[in-house]
């Protein structure tokens, strides 16, 4: 399978490069600018302004998948998720692609009463907004889509993976490279198209973690 990757370059993005590569996929990295450090030679890079539907569409040219793991990096206010989602999928939509993983975050469904009234209107109004706007964009597309919905990531060693439907109670944490494999094994067996999946690493459940990494990358 030849996937590419959408800010390839961010921690996540290299977890799922090397995730991906390490299963055999023909893998390319699209990137802002060259990376530092450098990929190995299993993988392809190719520069592109996420922005640009032009340079999008000609990145993703002649894949089967696209995986975009673009994100803000903040709690303030932008559009950096949603802006390069609608031109990842428009250019996806061009060029054939049919498979498409997205990022967003458990945050969407949490109703604790603290974090409803607390916690969300204080700090997470912003990137809640904005992970909304992505799986809007996402949802409302003909592509074979999955969203990704992790938990607060980290860089913790793996310890494997939970996948749920339903966002399960006391799970905090999310370390990228556990996320990395949930995509990777999804992109094999196909098992959440067109649905949103809650991700966590399993025995992470720390009380006091919730907002120390929502930001995806």
């Amino acid at each position: 399978m030849r996937v590419v990757v959408l800010g390839a370059a961010g921690q996540l993005g290299r977890e799922v490069v090397r995730a991906l590569a390490e299963r055999g996929h023909t893998t390319c990295a699209a990137v802002r600018r060259p990376p530092n450090p450098a990929f190995g030679n299993a993988v392809e890079v190719r520069v592109a302004d996420a922005r640009k539907n032009a340079e999008v569409r000609a990145a993703i040219s002649g894949s089967d998948t696209v995986v975009n793991v673009i994100g803000g990096g903040t709690l303030r206010r932008n559009d950096v998720a949603s802006a390069t989602t609608a031109v990842a999928v428009a250019a996806a939509l061009d060029t054939g692609v049919q498979r498409y993983i997205a990022m967003s975050a458990g945050m969407v469904a949490i109703e604790w009463l603290f974090f409803k009234y607390v916690l969300r209107p204080l700090i997470f109004r912003n990137i809640l907004a904005e992970h909304n706007r992505v799986e809007q964009i996402v949802k409302s597309s003909a592509l074979a889509w999955t969203i990704a919905r992790p938990s607060a990531l980290t860089n913790r060693p793996p310890t494997g993976y939970v996948a749920s439907l339903k966002l399960q109670p006391r799970t905090y944490l999310t370390a990228r490279a556990d996320l990395a494999a949930f995509i990777a094994d999804e992109l094999e067996t196909n098992q959440y198209v067109r649905q949103p999946v809650f991700i966590t690493s399993r025995g992470e459940k720390q009380k006091g973690a919730l907002g120390r990494a929502w930001p995806h990358q």
